[in-house]
């Protein structure tokens, strides 16, 4: 698993999908001159979506370190995804 560092005006948004029977979260990535892109569907944990309710830079959000455990299991699953977000939907990566 390689890092990946985007160009900092893509951000990540958190859209609340309570249909069915699970909570989610629907997770999308803002680019600026587009539309939003799907990345990805998580369980739903009130501290993940109050940080990315109204968005909040990719950069920053797979670098932040806290102790809750919702917002930590954010945080490695963008990292993993990451990598395969941007081959496949060509995202920006800063040099």
């Amino acid at each position: 698993m390689k890092k990946v560092i985007v160009k900092d005006y893509l951000q990540l948004i958190g859209i609340r999908n309570f249909k069915g029977e699970d909570k989610m979260i629907d997770y999308y990535i803002i680019w600026p001159g587009k539309e939003r892109i799907y990345a990805f569907s998580k369980k739903y944990f009130q501290n993940a979506y109050d940080l990315c309710k109204s968005g909040i830079r990719l950069n920053d959000l797979s670098t932040r370190r806290t102790r809750d455990k919702g917002v930590m299991n954010l945080v490695n699953y963008l990292n993993i995804m990451l990598p395969y977000l941007c081959d496949y939907y060509d995202l920006p990566v800063a040099i």
